[in-house]
């Protein structure tokens, strides 16, 4: 909205008398400018995410898979683990990976053979044996410090505390699910 009024404004000084100054062109475009580069640069994070079956699923712990920053880029991103585990979907045993990163004070109690209840996303095609498959930790974890998550593509570290920020993330069947409740 802010963006749009300044916008607006800087527009309206190129007709109106006495036309605008540049001073106040390149200060009211600065400010566009500010307002408008947050709301772009997160936009990939409040994208909806793919449809998500929020049928709890048991899920075995079969290993961990750690993910390190290549040592000559400047990212500040640290190293983590990402929990590997292997879930029943529609009858076929899938080996896929928990998108929640698991802070270091909690991942002694991922260890191998545990059972954690999960969600997976609702398309097949989200859970095809590689790297870039994801389930979450369902709700009954919140007490499981985390400290952001991996969805492939997208990935945010955050400061480490319980619950899940990924739960909160809209799903392209969130608006399904609350008609149906609703009605």
């Amino acid at each position: 909205m802010v963006v749009a009024v300044l916008v607006a404004w800087l527009a309206f000084g190129f007709v109106r008398e006495p036309a605008s100054s540049w001073p106040e062109r390149w200060i009211v475009g600065g400010l566009a400018c500010c307002f408008a580069a947050p709301m772009i640069g997160t936009r990939g994070w409040h994208k909806t995410l793919p449809a998500l079956d929020r049928t709890p699923r048991q899920a075995t712990v079969t290993g961990r898979v750690r993910f390190d920053v290549d040592p000559d880029s400047d990212s500040d991103t640290p190293a983590y683990d990402l929990i590997e585990v292997r879930v029943g979907i529609g009858g076929v045993q899938v080996d896929t990976t928990i998108a929640d990163i698991v802070a270091s004070e909690s991942l002694a109690r991922f260890a191998v053979g545990s059972v954690w209840e999960v969600y997976a996303f609702e398309d097949p095609a989200e859970l095809n044996h590689g790297h870039g498959t994801r389930v979450l930790l369902a709700e009954p974890h919140e007490d499981v410090i985390r400290c952001g998550y991996d969805l492939g593509l997208r990935t945010l570290h955050q400061e480490s505390g319980p619950g899940s920020d990924l739960l909160r993330r809209r799903f392209a069947n969130d608006r399904r699910t609350r008609k149906a409740s609703g009605s």
